[in-house]
């Protein structure tokens, strides 16, 4: 095999990867727990920097969804894992939440002050409307967690207990 051919293989084997990596880290199922978080977020950041100031705030609205869906996977993980009682990784992947929620925050201020760049006034209203539903969404989702960690989760007697209770009941009829 000559260098050229060589060359080619690895240019091929190279940009697959690459590609590979970049759909992975692309994906919505990259979360604030996963490896590839970081290469989504500095995807995210080139695309950013790389739009126009017309545009950014749109772009802005892409990440913002697509922050609204991570918080949904890592949701639903969490239920999972304290189902089956892997209470640990679930305080892990909350925090991940709580910092996705944090950083979503940060970027829908961003949104808005670029919204005033944006000279189409439907555009511009369109887009301040959409940041407005994700706070009201972000808002939503504090106040069913802390409905959630307000209401004590009973605890199922034992059947000894249970037994005793009944036993007392009927003896004092």
């Amino acid at each position: 095999m000559n260098k050229t051919t060589r060359s080619l293989i690895v240019i091929g084997i190279g940009l697959f990867f690459l590609t590979s990596v970049g759909m992975v880290a692309a994906s919505p199922s990259t979360t604030k727990s996963s490896p590839l978080y970081p290469l989504k977020m500095a995807i995210e950041a080139i695309t950013l920097a790389s739009a126009s100031q017309e545009d950014k705030a749109v772009k802005q609205i892409e990440q913002i969804d697509e922050r609204l869906v991570e918080l949904e996977i890592l949701k639903n993980k969490i239920n999972d894992l304290e189902k089956n009682q892997k209470l640990e990784q679930a305080a892990k992947l909350q925090a991940a939440a709580e910092t996705t929620k944090i950083e979503t925050k940060k970027v829908v201020l961003e949104a808005k002050n670029n919204a005033e760049f944006i000279s189409d006034q439907s555009k511009k209203d369109d887009v301040l409307e959409k940041l407005e539903a994700t706070v009201n969404r972000l808002d939503d989702d504090e106040n069913e967690d802390e409905i959630e960690e307000a209401e004590p989760e009973e605890e199922p007697e034992a059947e000894e207990e249970k037994e005793e209770n009944e036993g007392r009941e009927n003896d004092e009829d």
